[in-house]
């Protein structure tokens, strides 16, 4: 049982110790094909958190006897100090007050021939009892229990009628279940309603998938996060989903990781992998001619400002060649046509792309092969980026300055950064390239030739200095020609040091850098790079490279120590 007192210094380093089980492939009821993927990532999450994982990976599609015994397994490791999370992705049901958590294999054999669907009496012996789940884990006394259930997906029990023809065991859902103090119970609707798998092309469950967003917010009581979640489900749902959470935690304020320590542990592996070109330069769809801005969408699909192809090139995840979806008419400058593209926005809500297309001194809006629009036009634009709030903003190579628009508007835009002329005073640039905005529209701006990052708060009047501006070098307090630039939810800054060969990490305030990526001189070997230009990070926090000498992107994944 949990301490009462509400001094949370002994939550952040005690132990956490999570059991993620997913089924999705269901022998014989609805396949769900996201409930796999739900488990996966939130394990990712998990480990990045700090919890160590049973057996360090997530418990996919099991059996009756496989995750009975995985369960007891898990349920004897558990120490009285723990935080303990169990996390089920699957199908559930209650029959007779009680809730079963369906293993992959939800039939019992009568013979060696026939298969039947579990029936409700059925349930006791071939499905799991949730309740004996978080019975057995509370008798061991954890320091707190945290129990997730994201199993309320319709699962149809074979109809029985009563002498009416009435059918008497349509139960969808969930009911509520009791709680001992130190416990929390969040399920991902109301008792007895249903939740959505997800649709229209996503990966995740719609719980699972806000919970993923705000299960690693840092230093966030675990009762707030799930209410964003619940807020979030809610909206995107039209209220036909409301997750449900039952808390008897008694402290005041329960974070599962505190930010700040977190933030310094984030290493990825020093060999990177080519996951888009690679094979040389060159104009095949397995290749790549001076890669310059990346975007990557949350389906992990690459879409690459091939420059020197004149094209926009899209990879899916772990396929060898790559897909024109911009440039198939060549270098030009017709509305179909482009020419130097150097940056791009993949519009998902409007099923668009953005796109720098630097040599014909534009951005061009692309929805297809026959409808086009120029946004702005007589622009020496050098890349863009769009914020929480729709604006579009746009670096202007030549002018040094930064303007920012509300799409579909004609006029110049509002001057947010620069704009004194070419220079190195903290209120002028000198060629600036990439740009980054954070939730409080401040803009971090690759300041290529002064050889720093500055970040402009939104409306000051000049910025500061947040990487670099120690002069050309390579020492770590140095840049030489800042490229691609990002910001995590730490504030800290990463940059791509063209011609240094390498990706540094710089907290705001800091006289030093940190090499994160490359560093080992200019090279095509795994742990090296080539003029590296654009930058990108995917939902698990890997680190992807527009490793522009090369022709190839190079992808760095996120290990947690």
């Amino acid at each position: 049982m949990a301490s009462s007192t509400n001094d949370i210094s002994s939550v952040n380093y005690r132990r956490k110790f999570a059991l993620v089980i997913g089924n999705g492939n269901y022998s014989m009821s609805n396949c769900l094909p996201n409930a796999t993927n739900d488990a996966k990532e939130i394990v990712t999450i998990l480990k990045r958190i700090g919890f160590r994982i049973y057996e360090n990976e997530a418990k996919l599609n099991l059996t009756f006897d496989l995750m009975h015994r995985i369960l007891s397994d898990f349920v004897r490791g558990i120490k009285q100090t723990d935080i303990v999370l169990f996390f089920f992705a699957g199908h559930g049901i209650q029959w007779e007050n009680q809730n079963y958590l369906i293993p992959v294999d939800d039939f019992k054999e009568e013979n060696s021939t026939q298969k039947y669907s579990l029936c409700g009496s059925d349930l006791r012996r071939y499905a799991i009892n949730a309740q004996h789940i978080l019975n057995e884990i509370e008798d061991c006394h954890p320091f707190l229990t945290l129990f997730f259930l994201d199993c309320c997906r319709i699962y149809p029990l074979p109809e029985k009628k009563n002498s009416r023809g009435d059918s008497i065991n349509t139960l969808y859902g969930l009911k509520s279940m009791p709680a001992r103090v130190g416990s929390l119970i969040a399920f991902a609707c109301a008792p007895g309603t249903t939740a959505d798998d997800g649709s229209n092309g996503e990966k995740n469950g719609l719980f699972t998938k806000y919970l993923l967003k705000h299960l690693q917010t840092p230093n966030e009581d675990i009762e707030k996060v799930l209410r964003r979640v619940r807020i979030d489900v809610m909206n995107e749902s039209n209220n036909q989903q409301i997750p449900h959470s039952t808390s008897l935690l008694t402290y005041e304020h329960i974070c599962l990781f505190d930010g700040r320590k977190e933030s310094t542990l984030s290493r990825w592996s020093p060999n990177g992998k080519s996951v888009a070109g690679g094979n040389g330069r060159g104009r095949q769809l397995n290749q790549l001619n001076n890669p310059c801005g990346i975007f990557v969408d949350k389906n992990e699909n690459i879409f690459i400002a091939d420059c020197s192809n004149h094209r926009i090139v899209k990879w899916n995840l772990n396929e060898s060649e790559g897909t024109v979806v911009v440039g198939e008419n060549g270098k030009g400058e017709r509305i179909d046509q482009l020419y130097w593209p150097t940056d791009m926005i993949a519009d998902g809500q409007n099923n668009s792309l953005i796109i720098v297309d630097w040599g014909n001194n534009r951005v061009v809006r692309w929805w297809d092969q026959n409808q086009q629009d120029i946004l702005f036009n007589n622009i020496s634009c050098s890349r863009l980026i769009k914020d929480r709030y729709g604006f579009l903003y746009a670096s202007d190579f030549y002018k040094n300055e930064v303007r920012r628009w509300m799409i579909g508007e004609k006029w110049r835009g509002r001057l947010v950064a620069g704009g004194h002329g070419q220079g190195n005073r903290l209120n002028q640039f000198n060629n600036p390239s990439f740009i980054f905005v954070d939730k409080e529209q401040s803009i971090y701006v690759s300041d290529c030739g002064n050889d720093r990052v500055m970040k402009w708060r939104s409306d000051a009047q000049k910025g500061v200095i947040v990487a670099g501006g120690n002069g050309e070098g390579d020492h770590l307090n140095q840049l030489n020609y800042p490229e691609g630039v990002i910001v995590d939810k730490f504030g800290q800054i990463y940059v791509a040091d063209c011609n240094n060969h390498r990706i540094m990490r710089w907290r705001e305030g800091d006289e030093e850098g940190e090499i994160i990526a490359g560093g080992n001189g200019k090279g095509e070997e795994m742990n090296q790079l080539a003029f590296p230009k654009g930058l990108a990070v995917d939902l698990q926090g890997n680190l992807y490279v527009a490793d522009s000498g090369n022709h190839r992107i190079q992808r760095y994944d996120l290990i947690y120590e």
